[in-house]
C-alpha cells in the first residue's frame, strides 16, 4: 500500500470517528450550549446606546429650532390678532367727530343737532380670519412638535434605563423593551417631529404673504416669488426619491411617498 493510500484510509477512519461522537462533546456544541452573555449584553447595550444617541441628537435639534421658531410666530400673531378685534382708535376718532361737532353748533339753538351714527356690529374681514388661521394653526404645529420631542426623550431614557439582573435576563429584558418599541411605533413616531415642523413652516410663510398682500402689493410679489421657489426647491426634494432610488434626496415624507408607491404597485 502507498503512502497516498495509507493517508486516506486513516482521514476516513478519523473523520468516521468523528461522525460517531456524541454531539454534546464536540467542541462548537459546547460553545453553542454556553455561550458569554456578557459579551452580547455590551454589543446590545453599544448598539442601542448610539442608536439613541443618534435619536437625542436630532430631536434636541429640532427642539431648538421648535423654541426660536414659536417665538418668532408669536410675535407676528400678537399682530394679526388685532385684526378681529374692532379698532378702539376709529371708535375714539368717531366721537370726538362728534363732539366737535356738536360745540360749535350748540350756540345756534335753532340748527338741529345732528343724529347720532348707530353703531354696527363688527366683522372681521375674511382676510384677517384666514391670517389668523394660518399663524395660529403654525404655532400650533410648532409646540406639538415640541410636546412630542420631550415625551420621546422620556422614552427613550426608560428603554435605556439600567436593571440589575444577570447578562441573560438582560438581554431578554431589552429585547423586550426594543420589540414593544417597534411594536408601537416609535421610529415612526420619531419621524413626524421634522415633518410637523416643516407643516408649520408652510403655514407660516402662506399667512405672510397672505398678510403682506394686505398691506403692500409690491412687497407681497417680491416675497410671493422668493417662498415659491423655496416650495419648489422642498417638493423637488421631497419628489425626485420617488421616481428615482438613487436619488440621495432620502428624507422622512419621501420615505412616507415611497412606501405609498411599492404599496400601490
Amino acid at each position: 500500500m502507498d503512502t497516498s493510500s495509507l493517508r486516506s484510509s486513516r482521514s476516513r477512519r478519523s473523520a468516521k470517528s468523528q461522525e460517531q461522537r456524541p454531539r454534546h462533546l464536540l467542541p462548537e456544541d459546547v460553545h453553542e450550549a454556553s455561550p458569554d452573555w456578557s459579551a452580547y449584553a455590551a454589543r446590545m447595550r453599544q448598539f442601542d446606546e448610539a442608536m439613541v444617541r443618534d435619536w437625542k441628537e436630532e430631536i434636541d435639534t429640532l427642539l431648538v429650532f421648535a423654541g426660536l421658531f414659536s417665538a418668532v410666530v408669536t410675535a407676528f400673531d400678537i399682530e394679526a390678532y388685532h385684526l378681529l378685534q374692532d379698532d378702539p382708535t376709529q371708535v375714539t376718532t368717531q366721537l370726538l367727530q362728534q363732539l366737535v361737532l356738536l360745540q360749535a353748533l350748540g350756540a345756534n339753538a335753532t340748527t338741529q343737532l345732528p343724529q347720532l351714527p348707530a353703531t354696527t356690529t363688527f366683522r372681521p374681514a375674511i382676510q384677517s380670519i384666514r391670517i389668523n388661521t394660518l399663524w395660529f394653526s403654525s404655532l400650533v404645529f410648532a409646540l406639538f412638535s415640541a410636546l412630542i420631542g420631550i415625551t420621546v426623550k422620556q422614552w427613550m431614557r426608560e428603554f435605556m434605563s439600567i436593571v440589575s439582573l444577570s447578562s441573560r435576563d438582560s438581554i431578554r429584558l431589552r429585547q423586550h423593551r426594543f420589540e414593544c418599541m417597534v411594536a408601537w411605533y416609535v421610529p415612526e413616531i420619531m419621524t413626524l417631529l421634522p415633518l410637523l415642523l416643516q407643516i408649520s413652516l408652510i403655514l407660516f410663510l402662506a399667512g405672510l404673504v397672505d398678510f403682506l398682500f394686505q398691506l403692500q402689493s409690491t412687497v407681497a410679489g417680491v416675497v410671493t416669488a422668493l417662498v415659491a421657489v423655496a416650495l419648489v426647491f422642498y417638493a423637488a426634494t421631497t419628489l425626485t426619491p420617488v421616481f428615482n432610488v438613487r436619488c440621495p434626496y432620502k428624507s422622512p415624507q419621501s420615505w412616507i411617498l415611497v412606501r405609498a408607491k411599492w404599496k400601490l404597485i
